[in-house]
């Protein structure tokens, strides 16, 4: 049996697909909870700038506030999409390592 380095390479590629397609969705899922969960701070706060219920220095320090809260919920992102690399990488090298023992 020979070692079809193409071969091997698009059986990586499907697994780090895979792996994408079953885990990438919570990124997106994630992502949209953040920004839905923010709307109603970010509509209210608008809102009170508008009709005049806080001056611009109120208002540039609750959107500083808001900033640091959507930093700190899209960190959660960062981690996913880090462990979600590690996954992929794991069944590429997987892929790899088995196609190289089978015909060893």
């Amino acid at each position: 049996m020979s070692f079809d380095i193409d071969q091997v390479l698009k059986d990586m590629s499907k697994a780090v697909s895979d792996v994408a397609v079953a885990d990438g969705g919570d990124i997106k899922k994630a992502a949209k909870e953040i920004m839905d969960a923010e709307k109603e701070s970010l509509k209210e706060l608008g809102e009170a700038r508008l009709r005049g219920e806080i001056d611009d220095i109120v208002f540039n320090r609750e959107i500083e506030r808001e900033k640091k809260v959507v930093m700190a919920e899209l960190l959660t992102i960062k981690i996913m999409t880090k462990a979600l690399a590690q996954k992929a990488v794991n069944a590429a090298i997987d892929v790899f390592v088995k196609a190289l023992k089978s015909v060893v």
